[in-house]
């Protein structure tokens, strides 16, 4: 039977709402107060080629990098460590991440959800995943189970460690990669849409041109606004490019549009009262 509670007497401890900071723009987009909260889950899809991966690799390396003892983990479901090498070559903080390599074992012999469950055990404070449904198919296969059962053992997981249950009583993020249609829209279920707290999107200007511009927007948040836009480009080397001023811009025309909206609106309502007492 589920606990009825009421929220005034739920505690928190106040380091729970101290968020974590890449000092660079994507924190504003991250959470209504700056940087990425504790204890959530991010969803990250996107256009294919529009560099997923790299910006939450560059978003964790940013994080180990500006805050002090941050235990961050990155598991790759989908790459190996040749792979990953050439990441490293271009973004060379990437070298300093702890990464866990899961792939699929042909023989039968490995037990990734065993293992997983074990390195999670210890407590981290953010773990990215690329990507859950790879990760999902290879559990599916080792386990010999439906790739329903296999989610949910997953988002159990998640879900436990969100909580703080774990070693070091850590309430961890969870960055995860999904894979998306071929019209670009999230693949998931509805189970592991309502798991998330924020659906970042990464998308071209001409999703047929993958030399168009990228920008990051969220598409559902709990914790900050959606469809405001963050341009980026992985042109340069060592860190990926946040355009900030084109995204004060996107801001100020954003509250723009808000202030004149009010205004119409109010507008209306003035007209309504009027009309209303000349009827009467």
């Amino acid at each position: 039977m589920s606990q009825i509670v009421k929220m005034r007497d739920v505690r928190f401890g106040v380091e729970l709402f101290e968020n974590y900071h890449s000092m660079t723009a994507l924190d504003d987009l991250l959470c209504s107060y700056k940087g990425l909260p504790k204890g959530v889950n991010y969803m990250i899809i996107g256009d294919p080629g529009v560099g997923k991966t790299t910006v939450i690799l560059d978003l964790i390396a940013n994080i180990t990098r500006h805050t002090k003892g941050a235990r961050v983990l990155f598991i790759s479901a989908e790459m190996n460590e040749i792979d990953l090498a050439i990441y490293v070559k271009r973004y060379p903080k990437f070298g300093n991440l702890d990464i866990m390599f899961v792939e699929a074992d042909f023989e039968g012999e490995k037990k990734h959800l065993q293992e997983i469950e074990e390195v999670l055990e210890k407590g981290w404070d953010i773990v990215a995943i690329d990507s859950f449904h790879e990760l999902q198919s290879i559990i599916k296969e080792e386990e010999d189970i439906s790739m329903r059962l296999a989610e949910t053992k997953l988002l159990s997981l998640i879900k436990k460690h969100n909580k703080a249950e774990n070693a070091t009583n850590t309430n961890t993020t969870f960055l995860t990669i999904q894979q998306v249609t071929k019209k670009g829209s999230f693949a998931g279920t509805n189970r592991l849409k309502h798991m998330i707290t924020a659906m970042m999107e990464l998308r071209l200007d001409n999703p047929k041109n993958v030399y168009s511009d990228r920008f990051v927007v969220f598409s559902k948040h709990r914790r900050g606004d959606v469809g405001v836009k963050l341009y980026y480009n992985l042109s340069s080397k060592g860190d990926v490019f946040f355009d900030e001023e084109r995204y004060q811009q996107e801001l100020q025309l954003r509250n723009l549009q808000k202030d004149v909206s009010t205004q119409i609106r109010d507008f209306a309502n003035q007209f309504d009262n009027l009309f209303n007492k000349e009827m009467k």
